[in-house]
């Protein structure tokens, strides 16, 4: 060893950056693989959000048409309570028109059937 004591001979510092480059290199290929399984998951996570919202369509859809049906019946429960109002009315005013009727020709009505 005829070299100079206070500097590193050539294959330490051969073997340092050797040892340097397999580093880095190990780093990039760990690296790669995280960022290739977080794709995987990602894809995978998007997979089942597409999925999710396709089943969601689904039940809105569903519900949209249970909604719509249950509005048909409210209106025609609407509809039907309405005439039957309106026919009690007429009831009402034909009953009037008919006790008045009677009390003209000196009928007695009962304050009992008034009711």
């Amino acid at each position: 060893m005829d070299g100079d004591p206070n500097t590193a001979p050539w294959w330490a510092a051969g073997g340092a950056f050797a040892l340097w480059a397999v580093r880095e290199i190990w780093g990039v290929i760990a690296s790669r693989k995280k960022d290739r399984t977080e794709t995987d998951a990602n894809i995978d996570l998007l997979n089942q959000l597409r999925e999710g919202l396709a089943s969601m369509g689904e039940r809105l859809k569903a519900m949209e048409d249970g909604h719509s049906q249950l509005r048909g019946r409210l209106e025609e429960e609407i509809n039907l309570r309405m005439r039957a109002q309106e026919e009690a009315h007429r009831l009402r005013l034909r009953v009037q028109t008919l006790e008045s009727a009677m009390r003209s020709v000196g009928a007695v009505i009962p304050p009992e059937a008034l009711q």
